[in-house]
């Protein structure tokens, strides 16, 4: 006589078997791990930074203040200088505190996004662009002609004679400023920086042009004592604008 015996059918099937999870004992180290090498290398990167700004910042303000003293000098020998406005440069002593914040900040959170990571380089070096911009764009009149120099375009050398209409622009909005305009016999225009840079002494070479029927010559010490002698910025600029266009001075074609 046989006993019938039936075995329990197996429930175990592919589905069923689970992956066993990671302990999170072993992941959180990790985490951690990676969380403080991040905070550590932005605290190191932002701290650099700010000392290097606060630097850069130093010598920028430094070179320029000694330029515009050296620039009044060197219109005893027949060279003028225009550069950015005084109060454009002087506002780059707040440029240090944007890395000082950052690096402030990074001391204080353990995580930030990638966005804002790449948001804050990136402003860091616009205002560090912003320093070499101050002393490298300028516009200089000499007997060489008129030289405006950016830091990006480098120079362009324009002869004095070239000049040969001065066009006043009045403005009829609020928020933009008159503006006074050179041209070529071409229309060209002979001075394209912004109007953050004084073009003051373009007025003056212009104006001895007038009085004198001639364009000076910068090697002559006669004709310096002359321009310089016109040296009057509140005289010069509003017979400018009385006149409103003086044309047909140009010597040169361009």
């Amino acid at each position: 006589m046989y006993l019938a015996v039936s075995m329990p059918r197996s429930t175990c099937s592919a589905s069923s078997i689970r992956t066993p999870l990671p302990s999170p004992t072993l992941t959180r180290p990790k985490e951690r791990i990676a969380k403080m090498m991040s905070q550590e290398s932005a605290i190191t990167f932002w701290g650099v930074c700010s000392i290097i700004t606060t630097i850069f910042t130093i010598l920028t303000l430094a070179a320029y203040i000694i330029n515009r003293r050296r620039d009044e000098k060197k219109k005893r020998e027949g060279i003028y200088i225009s550069r950015l406005q005084a109060l454009l440069a002087y506002i780059i002593v707040f440029t240090p505190g944007f890395p000082i914040v950052c690096y402030s900040l990074s001391l204080e959170r353990e995580e930030t996004s990638a966005f804002m990571d790449v948001a804050c380089i990136l402003m860091a070096a616009f205002l560090l662009f912003y320093l070499w911009h101050v002393n490298a764009t300028y516009m200089k009149i000499s007997s060489e002609g008129i030289n405006m120099h950016t830091p990006v375009l480098g120079s362009r050398i324009c002869p004095i004679g070239a000049i040969d209409s001065v066009v006043y622009s009045e403005s009829k909005d609020e928020d933009t400023a008159s503006r006074m305009w050179f041209l070529t016999k071409s229309r060209a225009r002979i001075n394209p920086l912004s109007e953050n840079y004084d073009e003051y002494y373009l007025l003056v070479i212009t104006r001895f042009r007038i009085e004198y029927g001639r364009w000076p010559n910068l090697d002559n010490p006669a004709d310096v004592d002359k321009v310089n002698q016109l040296d009057n910025r509140d005289e010069v600029i509003s017979y400018f604008k009385r006149q409103k266009e003086i044309s047909g001075l140009a010597d040169v074609d361009m």
